[in-house]
């Protein structure tokens, strides 16, 4: 809807809009979830109108107070990031029932009997602790008590939600005095013992949660507990449980970028926190598949966060990295596509490449062939993006590579580059070639073409043609849906291929 049909000169309302109203009142109080879902999201484009009456935005707000009402908790949750958005707009009729509304999440947040409203109440005390002013002051000591028991909570999504409201509460307490921050700060790492006390995996997870809020927002007061949340992770990395596992790998980096230099010195059993975190991540992201996504993305901040420090560990993370892919590629138990494990060493390359730059050029032989055979996707291309820029040697290799494969994509066949000669006598036959032989395309993933047998990275940064067989062969196993068609057509205008002629896709379909 367009502002103009919002409302006239006047403020007086529209018939459009008048019709939809009544139409959204249907919705939004209709026994049908999909109903009232599908009024969360007109509701969600009327937020968006800037030229809205203040008795449009009262009713609004209304409406979405009753949404977030609802014993759906779809419905509750579409509602509640709705209510985030007015709040981030300092809608008045929204942030001045901010107080009421805190005290309508403690009291839902009380009754431990109803999953669907204490999951609400946490959605919203974040909205309202990220967005709105100081009025909230007065409550923060008893949202971090509310917090305590969702923390712990035996749902996963409750405990996750719990922790991003710790996070919103505790960038309030950074904002106030010295005496009362000390004190909130030392509430909640009182009550992180008590996680701890518990010895259960819930308790554990909460404790790991709570530790990365405090780092972002405790300043130097972490300084004095940097050693336990330290030796709290490298305990917990071998926990039985995947989810206290993961949190307490993820805490690690968290601890890097808190303090590089106390990361690279702190030692811990005879070795610096560096050497046993590092060591122990190379090892699950080449064995532990249950991890291994995890284990790189951790490996990647580190290197971020202490770049130099972790030159001794970026030939065995390359060399991890090109064994997960290689491996990946020689089951071809699926089509070449993205998946969770794919996405995250993807993401690491990218990482790696920002924070160690050419550095990176003499390991990506073995690899950049590796990276396309996950198949076209935006993480591939993003990862591509940020190598061209950081590693500029590699540039070329990645064009190349890149045209390969959305030309196999949008027209069946490798991409060729420009040739004037051949291209005229083309154009008079009615004719068009290949820069590869049919052979090559059906070649498909050759071992040798999967790295080093001998486990070690070639060194060279000289890219062959013979190594883009992998490639086509890569591309040819994509399957050509609509999103993958688009998402071609934006990969060619998000590189510069200006000094190629692209012309040759509309001449070949």
């Amino acid at each position: 809807m367009s502002d103009a049909e919002a409302g006239g000169k006047s403020g007086e309302e529209t018939p459009v809009y008048i019709e939809l109203n009544a139409r959204l009142m249907r919705l939004s109080s209709a026994q049908n979830v999909q109903d009232r879902l599908a009024g969360t999201a007109i509701l969600s484009a009327l937020v968006d109108i800037d030229t809205l009456e203040t008795k449009q935005k009262f009713r609004i707000v209304k409406q979405i107070g009753a949404l977030l009402k609802s014993s759906d908790m779809e419905v509750c949750a579409e509602a509640a990031a709705l209510y985030g958005k007015v709040i981030a707009k300092h809608w008045p009729e929204a942030t001045n029932s901010a107080e009421k509304d805190v005290g309508m999440c403690l009291e839902w947040l009380s009754n431990e009997r109803n999953d669907v409203r204490r999951m609400t109440a946490l959605l919203l005390l974040k909205a309202l602790c990220t967005d709105t002013s100081t009025s909230l002051y007065s409550y923060i000591s008893k949202i971090l008590t509310s917090l305590s028991s969702p923390l712990r909570d035996r749902r996963l999504d409750m405990r996750l939600a719990a922790a991003k409201a710790l996070g919103a509460c505790l960038k309030l307490v950074q904002k106030q005095d010295q005496a009362p921050r000390l004190s909130l700060l030392n509430y909640v790492f009182e009550d992180l013992q008590r996680d701890q006390q518990m010895g259960t995996a819930e308790g554990y997870h909460a404790m790991l949660l709570r530790y990365p809020e405090l780092v972002k927002s405790g300043g130097m007061f972490m300084q004095a507990h940097f050693g336990h949340a330290s030796e709290l992770a490298l305990k917990l990395k071998d926990h039985p449980d995947a989810v206290v596992r993961k949190a307490a790998i993820e805490l690690l980096p968290v601890l890097a970028q808190y303090s590089p230099h106390d990361f690279t010195k702190y030692a811990v059993g005879g070795e610096s926190l560096l050497t046993r975190t590092c060591s122990f991540l190379i090892t699950q992201a080449r064995t532990s598949e249950r991890d291994r996504a995890t284990a790189f993305l951790a490996l990647a901040d580190i290197a971020k966060c202490c770049s130099t420090e972790f030159r001794p560990y970026l030939e065995p993370t390359m060399r991890a990295i090109r064994d997960t892919l290689a491996h990946r590629a020689k089951s071809r138990s699926v089509p070449a596509q993205t998946d969770e494990t794919a996405a995250a060493v993807l993401k690491t390359i990218s990482t790696l490449a920002t924070a160690m730059g050419p550095a990176l050029t003499r390991y990506m032989r073995d690899i950049l062939d590796l990276m396309f055979t996950t198949g076209l996707s935006q993480e591939l291309c993003g990862s591509l993006k940020i190598l061209v820029c950081e590693v500029g040697q590699l540039r070329q290799a990645i064009h190349d590579r890149l045209l390969d494969m959305v030309s196999i994509i949008l027209a069946g066949v490798p991409f060729r580059p420009m040739q004037p000669c051949l291209d005229s006598l083309e154009s008079r036959m009615g004719s068009v070639s290949l820069h590869y032989a049919s052979s090559t395309v059906a070649s498909g993933l050759s071992s040798a073409s999967l790295g080093d047998k001998s486990g070690g990275l070639s060194g060279s940064s000289v890219f062959s043609s013979e190594q883009t067989s992998l490639v086509v062969a890569a591309a040819s196993n994509i399957p050509v849906t609509t999103e993958v068609i688009v998402l071609a057509l934006r990969t060619l205008s998000e590189f510069d291929f200006s000094n190629e002629n692209l012309s040759e896709f509309v001449r070949n379909k």
